[in-house]
C-alpha cells in the first residue's frame, strides 16, 4: 500500500538531512519513492495514499530501528541472574558445573516454548521489537520449515533481493577448517556472514597445550573470513591488535569496505563484567553497530540498549560517540552492514530505501533530534512502519495510516496501541503462552507427538512448526520425539515488552553500576 508521512524527518542518509517539514512517499512495492521537503510536488501515483499528518506535533519519522545481535528463541525469558558471574568466556554459563540453573531457567523454558507454541512465541517477540521501534531483528531460531515473513524483517530469513540466500549466521563457533574451506568462499562480495567470536574477558586463562587462548583461537580460526560482508558479534576479547588485523584484511580486499562489530554492552556487563573496546575498533576503521541481545542477559530491545550505550559513552568513554553517531549503530550503521547483501538500504531514508519507518514523540519537544532518539523510551514511539505497511502504533496514527485489522495491545500500564497482528491476535498469542506455563509436560508431550505423528522430513513446508533456539539443524532434528523435560520445569510469565519494574529490580540484585544507570532514563 501506498503511504505519505509528513513531519520533521530525520534522513540518516548520506547527508544526514533533517527536512522540517519534510515528506517521505513509501510505496505499494515496500519501497520508498521519494524523502523530500514537504512543498515539493509528491511523485505521481501518491493522489489517493493514506497520509500521516505530523507537521506542527514536534514527532519525528525516522528509519525503523534495526537490532544486528539477538537470540529470538529465548526472547521471552527474563533476566537471568546467573550464578558464577563473572564468567571468562561464553563456555562457562553453559557449563552446568559453572551455571547450574542455566539449563533449568532458560535451555528448557526457551525449549518447551519453541516446540508447544512456537507461533506465538515468535509474535510476541515481533512485538516485543515493535513496542521499542524496531523493525529488523537478528537471531532467527533454527526451525523444522522455513518462517514466513512476519511483522519485522528477520534479517536472517529475509530475503532482498528475493530468493538468495544472502545472510549466514552462526552463533556457535565453526570448525577453522569449516571457515577456510566452506564459509570463507561465501563471502563473495554478496553475501553477509553475522558470527559470534571473541565473546569473553580480555585476559583468560591460558591453555599451555595451545598458543592462544581460547577466545582469541576463535578470531584465529576466523581469519579467513576477515573479509566485506563480515559482521562479528560481541568481538570482548578482542585486543586494539586484532581489530586492526581484521578492518585490515577487509581493506587489503576492497579498501571502500569496513568490517562490523555488534555491541552488546548490556549483555557483556551482565555476564562478564567488561565489554567490547569499541574505541579501539572505531579507530581502526571498524565499524560499530548495536544488538540487544537476548532478555536472559539483555534488554528489550535496541531503543533500551541505545541508553547503555550513552551511560558508558559519558562515563567511560570520554564521548567518543556524538549524538548523531550514537543513532547511527542502530539506523544507518546496520543498514550499512546489511547493505551488502540485502541491496535495498534500511537504516537510512531515502529514495530505493525500504519502507521501514518510526515515529517518535520528541522527549524534549524543544530539544536537539538526535538527542531525542536516545532519550526516548516505548512510550514515545507512536508508529512502527515495515516494508511500508503499519505494524504498530496509537490508534489514531494507524488509523490514519491505513491499518485495517489489529488487536488492542497494552504493552505498560496506561499505554495503549494497536498492533497489526490478527492470525494469532495478541489474545490468542497470550493464551497460548500461558496454556504452556500451565502445564509445560503436557505442552512438551502434545508438541512431541504432532511431530512424530507427521513422520515425515521436517523440513517439509507442511511439517508441524517447531523451534530449537540456536542448535544447528541436525540436533535439532534430533530432539524431536525425546520426552525428558524435567517433572519441576516452571516456564516462567512472558518477559515485560517493556522496562518495567522488575527488570530493573533483577538489574539492582546484579549490582552493576554501569547498568544501574539505566533506570534513571525511563522516569
Amino acid at each position: 500500500m501506498a503511504l505519505v508521512l509528513r513531519g520533521t524527518v530525520v534522513t540518516f542518509d548520506e547527508q544526514h538531512r533533517v527536512l522540517d517539514p519534510g515528506a517521505v512517499y513509501a510505496g505499494d512495492d515496500g519501497r520508498l519513492d521519494a524523502v523530500q521537503p514537504a512543498g515539493q510536488p509528491p511523485p505521481t501515483g501518491f493522489a489517493a495514499a493514506p497520509v500521516v499528518d505530523l507537521t506542527g506535533t514536534g514527532a519525528l519519522v525516522l528509519p525503523g530501528l534495526v537490532d544486528l545481535h539477538g537470540h529470538l528463541a529465548y526472547h521471552t525469558l527474563p533476566l537471568w541472574e546467573a550464578v558464577g558471574v563473572p564468567y571468562l568466556h561464553h563456555d562457562r554459563w553453559v557449563d552446568e558445573r559453572r551455571a547450574p540453573d542455566y539449563a533449568s531457567t532458560v535451555t528448557w523454558p526457551a525449549k518447551v516454548l519453541g516446540h508447544a507454541a512456537p507461533a506465538a512465541l515468535l509474535a510476541y517477540v515481533e512485538v516485543k521489537a515493535l513496542v521499542g521501534g524496531t523493525t529488523s531483528v537478528q537471531g532467527a531460531p533454527h526451525s523444522t520449515r522455513p518462517l514466513d515473513g512476519g511483522l519485522v524483517r528477520i534479517v536472517d530469513t529475509e530475503r532482498l533481493p528475493a530468493g538468495r540466500d544472502v545472510i549466514l549466521t552462526s552463533a556457535l563457533q565453526q570448525d577453522a577448517e569449516v571457515l577456510r574451506e566452506e564459509t570463507a568462499p561465501k563471502l563473495d562480495g554478496t553475501r553477509v556472514l553475522i558470527y559470534h567470536v571473541a565473546e569473553g574477558r580480555r585476559a583468560v586463562e591460558q591453555d599451555p597445550a595451545k598458543p592462544v587462548s581460547h577466545v582469541h583461537r576463535e578470531f584465529a580460526d576466523l581469519t579467513p573470513c576477515l573479509r566485506p560482508g563480515l559482521v562479528g558479534v560481541h568481538g570482548t576479547a578482542l585486543t586494539p591488535a586484532e581489530f586492526a588485523a581484521w578492518q585490515g584484511a577487509v581493506a587489503a580486499v576492497d579498501p571502500a569496505e569496513r568490517g562490523t562489530v555488534v555491541w552488546s554492552p548490556f549483555s557483556n556487563l551482565w555476564l562478564y563484567r567488561e565489554t567490547t573496546d569499541v574505541v579501539a575498533a572505531a579507530a581502526q576503521g571498524l565499524r560499530i553497530v548495536l544488538g540487544s541481545d537476548w532478555s536472559p542477559s539483555g534488554t528489550k530491545h535496541v531503543l533500551g540498549e541505545l541508553k547503555v550505550a550513552d551511560g558508558l559513552n559519558r562515563h567511560e568513554l570520554e564521548g567518543h560517540f556524538d549524538d548523531r553517531a550514537l543513532c547511527d549503530l542502530v539506523t544507518a550503521g546496520p543498514g550499512d552492514a546489511l547493505a551488502t547483501a540485502w541491496g535495498p538500504q534500511v537504516g537510512r531514508l531515502a529514495a530505493g530505501s525500504a519502507a521501514d519507518l518510526l515515529v517518535l514523540a520528541r522527549p524534549d519537544p524543544a530539544g536537539d533530534v538526535y538527542r531525542a532518539v536516545i532519550d526516548a523510551t516505548e512510550r514515545h514511539v507512536l508508529l512502527v512502519v515495515v516494508r511500508g505497511r503499519p505494524c504498530y502504533g496509537t490508534q489514531p496514527l494507524m488509523t490514519a495510516a491505513g491499518a485495517a485489522a489489529t488487536s488492542a495491545i497494552e504493552p505498560a500500564p496506561g499505554l495503549r496501541r494497536r498492533v497489526a497482528l490478527t492470525d494469532p491476535d495478541w489474545p490468542a498469542v497470550k493464551r497460548a503462552l500461558a496454556g504452556v506455563r500451565r502445564d509445560p509436560q503436557a505442552a512438551w508431550r502434545g508438541a512431541q507427538e504432532a511431530l512424530a505423528a507427521w513422520g515425515g522430513p521436517l523440513d517439509d513446508p507442511d511439517a508441524p512448526l517447531a523451534l530449537f533456539g540456536d542448535l544447528p539443524e541436525g540436533e535439532a532434528a534430533a530432539l524431536a520425539g525425546t520426552d525428558d523435560v524435567p517433572a519441576a520445569l516452571v516456564v516462567p510469565e512472558p518477559d515485560a515488552l517493556t522496562h518495567d519494574a522488575a527488570f530493573f529490580a533483577a538489574v539492582d540484585r546484579g549490582a552493576i553500576p554501569e547498568l544501574q544507570r539505566l533506570k534513571a532514563r525511563y522516569p
